[in-house]
Order: structure tokens, then sequence, then C-alpha cells
């Protein structure tokens, strides 16, 4: 008993450490990640975690409630979210090494709300004086949030 509990305690102090150390030693790329999903999430999550699940890691988003929700135990909506924020900063991540293609998005707030909405465009911004960005819609009222958020932007109707 003594040398199964010894083991447990060893597994779990690894355990700890591993944790602890990727915790520390987080990519800018899944810091940025994290800020883009709170930005979007308008704080409904404060940020991303990974956790270890047999032979790979699953991206957990991190409550502002102190809750925790595995990446597919989201709703679609903030599924969606957590996919656009990670976009955006494998984005960044992508324009600091190399020269910037562009950025293609196909309706990819239909499940957002406005303010959410508003807080992706922000972020799009924030791409565009990077590289170009184009996101593609068939919703007006999302153009019209695209250009209280970003004055500067050119919405063309291909209708």
């Amino acid at each position: 008993a003594r040398r199964h509990l010894r083991l447990r305690l060893g597994i779990l102090a690894v355990d700890h450490a591993l944790r602890a150390y990727r915790d520390a030693h987080r990519s800018s790329m899944m810091q940025r990640a994290s800020d883009a999903f709170a930005t979007i999430s308008r704080g409904a999550y404060t940020a991303l975690a990974a956790q270890p699940e047999k032979d790979r890691e699953v991206l957990v988003a991190l409550a502002a409630d102190g809750g925790s929700k595995l990446a597919p135990d989201l709703s679609k909506g903030t599924r969606f979210q957590l996919y656009l924020a990670l976009r955006v900063a494998g984005y960044h991540e992508f324009a600091r090494s190399r020269p910037p293609v562009p950025f293609i998005a196909d309706d990819i707030m239909e499940t957002f709300d406005d303010d959410r909405s508003a807080e992706a465009f922000a972020l799009l911004a924030g791409m565009a004086s990077v590289g170009q960005v184009i996101y593609l819609t068939h919703h007006r009222h999302l153009c019209e949030i695209a250009r209280a958020v970003c004055p500067e932007v050119q919405v063309h109707d291909l209708a």
C-alpha cells in the first residue's frame, strides 16, 4: 500500500509539475488565442489551456466564473468564437515570420450576437494592419457593425 501510494503521489507530482511548466512557458500563439477568445466572448471566458488526453492535448476554455469546459463541450456559437480566436492567433504568428497572405472568412459570425460581432471585427481590423482581411457575408447588419467598428473598412456589394 505504501509503494502504491508513493507511486501515485509521484505521478500526481509529475502531472502538477508538467501543468505548471506548460502554463509558465505558454506559447505566444496560445496567449494570443486566449486574449482573442476573451475579447470575442466579452469576458465570459478568460483564457484557454491545454489538457493532456491520452496521446493528444485538448483545448479547455476557462470561464470567468471559475469553471471550465472542454472545447467539444462548448455551444456551437462559442466553438465558432474559439475557432476564430485560434485563426486570428495563427494569422499573427504566421505573419511574424513570413509575408502575410490574405485572410478570408466566410460568414463565421452567423452565430455571434451583435456585441461579439463587433469584438470580432475589431480583431479583424487589427489583422488588417498586418495584411489583407476579406470577410464574406450576406448579413447586411454585419456590414453596419463593421463600419461602426472600423470606419476605414471597404464594403463591396456583390449583388
